[in-house]
């Protein structure tokens, strides 16, 4: 390898979360020198080991990690946009993976192909499904191609579940390297339940440790050892203060910093990707840790930062003429477009003579079925396609539980009291996690309007559900009042109007340049030494988190990326 100047490296990875961390330690092991920009701090232990419900989770503009990096959010076209404050992306070094859940399901084979699966079937057609306005294409890849890269997540992050108890599921070569989570109550009722419906519960896959656990060869063992989970409960929206739960932050990173060839910068935000005039990027333009501009030269540069971000960079990185006049890897102008989101709904209940007690116990362990998910159902006439997740899992925190209230209990006084005195811990909630397709209206773009503490523009994110998913989300809701009352719950009530949770989407992986962003190795069609990874290149969503497809993906990209010694010669 050539001797590189100081200023100058193989690789350059903007934001040093769950994928940049994998990403690091994949090509820093493999004798690249690689460079990581963090625009969040690095914490240390005693900053998210406190499961502070204030700061996490109710006025999260309060984090330093939070608070100056805003997006601003509007419905439609010609709404004015709002400012908020949002945990993911979590601006600090380790990302999302610090406070997830910890749900990490494959996506199923079919969820690959939805045009093919979906419209060309004529599914859609028999469902009789509006879908005006929606952008549905397949994936240019296939499960097959990302099954061996989901194992090696799951085995080299220790995720805990059992290979078979879902019947729904994709074939896989090897099982879970820990068994499943100890079960809750809610988890018993919610098991009950099912089995009396006729339905398929199992344990979800969680990248929680159910015992200690250090991988084993032929994985990275040198991935330190980690203690199992202590069940505190506090999972959601809160950093492990035993290190049970899957995050780069203890796990990758500092593997990449042990190789000697990782260079870390923290409290560096990238604000622009630069360009040779030609087809290449050759480095970034940033802001260093006391906010002097600085530029940076990299043979490849890897944008693994969240959706919003990585919009908002290649239309920050536009040329004034030219194949980038619209953005950096915009020939299609297919950035910034088909954002997707689930549509959140829950089913809610109450119970007389059974404790739940959802404050203790396991937190992040799940149990659900997905015999409402994709297209494990029949559609006929219902008027939609697709469907989602059902299941219920932690979140039994006071502060967490204020809005589990039945829709004839006010919000405060003396029936607020009442209530919540004698039900605190005799509710739970179902969660449905019902899937968005993509659609033309939903984008990300500049605010022309507000701009961060550096005088960047914001990234402003148009959403909205449409037909398909107002029709979705109802029904998922309806399933899951069934599953609810069928648990012996003395009161139960229902949301049937989503709340959007888990993007994805602006820069669309295809085959075909006119209509997408990246090809299927997450490298840019314009600028071939220019990656993105995460889920901004899913061409559509499922009814499962995305943690376990783009950790697949980033593994397969960095491989691909590994296979390009020419470059680096």
């Amino acid at each position: 390898m050539k001797q590189l100047h100081a200023d100058a490296w193989d690789v350059c990875i903007v934001g040093v979360g769950g994928l940049g961390g994998i990403m690091a330690k994949q090509l820093a092991s493999a004798g690249l020198k690689v460079v990581g920009f963090e625009r969040g701090p690095a914490p240390k232990h005693e900053d998210y080991a406190p499961r502070d419900s204030i700061r996490f989770l109710i006025r999260p503009e309060q984090l330093e990690w939070v608070r100056d990096e805003p997006t601003t959010t509007r419905n439609k076209t010609g709404d004015k946009s709002r400012l908020q404050y949002r945990t993911s992306p979590l601006n600090v070094l380790g990302g999302a993976l610090l406070h997830w859940t910890g749900q990490s399901s494959r996506y199923m084979p079919a969820d690959f192909k939805l045009f093919s699966n979906e419209i060309e079937s004529g599914n859609a057609e028999r469902a009789g499904a509006d879908l005006t306005g929606y952008d549905i294409v397949d994936w240019p890849l296939s499960y097959d191609d990302l099954e061996t890269y989901y194992e090696r997540f799951e085995w080299e992050f220790g995720i805990s579940g059992e290979a078979g108890a879902n019947p729904f599921a994709g074939p896989r070569k090897r099982g879970f390297p820990l068994p499943p989570l100890r079960h809750s109550a809610r988890m018993k009722l919610f098991l009950e339940a099912c089995n009396k419906l006729g339905y398929h519960p199992y344990d979800t896959a969680a990248g929680i440790l159910s015992r200690s656990y250090r991988p084993p060869e032929p994985f990275d063992s040198r991935i330190p050892e980690r203690p199992a989970c202590v069940y505190c409960g506090h999972c959601n929206f809160y950093g492990c203060h035993v290190h049970a739960k899957a995050a780069t932050l203890y796990t990758t990173i500092p593997v990449a910093l042990e190789t000697g060839n990782f260079d870390l910068r923290t409290r560096s935000k990238v604000f622009r990707i630069n360009t040779d005039g030609d087809e290449r990027v050759k480095g970034v333009s940033y802001f260093d840790a006391e906010g002097q501009g600085r530029e940076l030269h990299a043979r490849v540069v890897i944008l693994s930062a969240f959706v919003f971000e990585h919009v908002r960079l290649l239309l920050l990185s536009k040329t004034g003429r030219g194949r980038f006049a619209k953005g950096l890897a915009n020939s299609s102008g297919y950035v910034g477009r088909n954002i997707m989101a689930h549509g959140d709904v829950r089913a809610m209940g109450a119970f007389d003579g059974y404790i739940i007690n959802g404050c203790i116990g396991p937190g992040s362990a799940a149990m659900r079925i997905d015999d409402f998910n994709g297209n494990n159902f029949d559609h006929s006439g219902l008027g939609f396609i697709r469907g989602g997740t059902i299941g219920t899992s932690g979140d039994g925190t006071p502060i967490a539980r204020f809005d589990v209230l039945p829709p004839d209990v006010r919000s405060w006084g003396k029936e607020f009291k009442e209530f919540y005195t004698r039900h605190y811990t005799r509710t739970m909630d179902l969660n449905m996690q019902p899937e968005t397709l993509p659609h033309k209206d939903n984008r990300v773009d500049l605010d022309p309007h507000h701009r961060d503490r550096w005088g960047v523009p914001l990234p402003r994110v148009t959403f909205d559900f449409h037909q398909n998913e107002r029709r979705l989300q109802k029904f998922m809701a309806g399933v899951g009042e069934k599953i609810m009352r069928a648990t012996g719950a003395s009161k139960v009530w229902t949301e049937e109007k989503g709340r959007p949770n888990r993007w994805a989407g602006g820069t669309r992986m295809g085959s075909d340049p006119k209509n997408s962003v990246v090809n299927e190795f997450c490298q840019a069609h314009d600028t071939p030494n220019l990656f993105i990874v995460g889920s901004s290149v899913f061409p559509t969503m499922a009814g499962y988190p995305p943690t376990a497809t783009v950790a697949a993906l980033t593994y397969r990209t960095a491989e691909y990326i590994l296979a390009q010694r020419h470059w680096f010669d």
